[in-house]
């Protein structure tokens, strides 16, 4: 991957979703891969956030937070074909091709709490294709 490539961020709303207590996170994907081609072909599932990397820093601020768990996947704008401006069915469909024939190079999971809220977000990094 280029150093100064564009990175395009979605995130989806997963709270149907528990993470498992001891999976080490480079098993993440794998555990969840089926789960996630589902979410991404479904119209119906929330999209939370498309665009450019976000800082994920709430803050700890409740009204910021979305309690529950995300899954965020980063990918090279390159990679997925589209621009910010992109359509939410050329969006999923971009990020479902990455999904279904890319492994991730990189499995983080953040967790920021707030007073009444805990938000879980699951990043796929796929950074290096």
């Amino acid at each position: 991957m280029i150093n100064d490539a564009v990175i395009f961020s979605l995130i989806i709303d997963a709270p149907a979703v528990t993470l498992p207590n001891e999976l080490p996170e480079d098993q993440l994907f794998s555990h969840f891969q089926n789960e996630i081609v589902e979410m991404l072909q479904n119209d119906t599932e929330a999209i939370n956030y498309f665009g450019l990397v976000p800082d994920n820093g709430a803050d700890g601020i409740d009204e910021a937070l979305f309690n529950g768990v995300l899954f965020r996947f980063d990918v090279p704008q390159t990679v997925l074909g589209i621009d910010v401006d992109a359509e939410s069915k050329a969006v999923r469909e971009a990020f479902l091709n990455a999904v279904e024939n890319h492994i991730p190079c990189g499995n983080i999971v953040l967790e920021e709490r707030g007073e009444t809220k805990v938000e879980t977000t699951v990043v796929f990094e796929y950074y290096h294709l």
